[in-house]
C-alpha cells in the first residue's frame, strides 16, 4: 500500500474534507495547499497524481493525533 492509499482511506473513514485535511497538516506545522491535497488523493493513473512521501504522511498522522 502506498502512502496515498493511506491518506485516501483515512479521509474516507473519518469523512474529512479538504479544509479539515489542511488543518490537520497545520496541526503538525506543515502548511499545504488544496491543490497538494487534491493531487495526493487522485487515482494512481490520473496524470495529475502526485506521490505523498513518508515525511508528509508522518506529518499528517502526527497532526491527526493533535487534531
Amino acid at each position: 500500500m502506498i502512502n496515498n492509499d493511506v491518506l485516501r482511506r483515512l479521509r474516507f473513514i473519518l469523512d474529512l474534507n479538504d479544509s479539515t485535511m489542511i488543518a490537520i497538516f497545520g496541526q503538525a506545522n506543515l502548511q499545504i495547499t488544496r491543490e497538494q491535497v487534491s493531487a495526493w488523493l487522485k487515482r494512481d493513473d490520473d496524470p495529475d497524481f502526485v506521490t505523498c512521501n513518508d515525511r508528509q504522511l508522518a506529518t499528517f498522522l502526527n497532526g491527526l493525533i493533535n487534531y
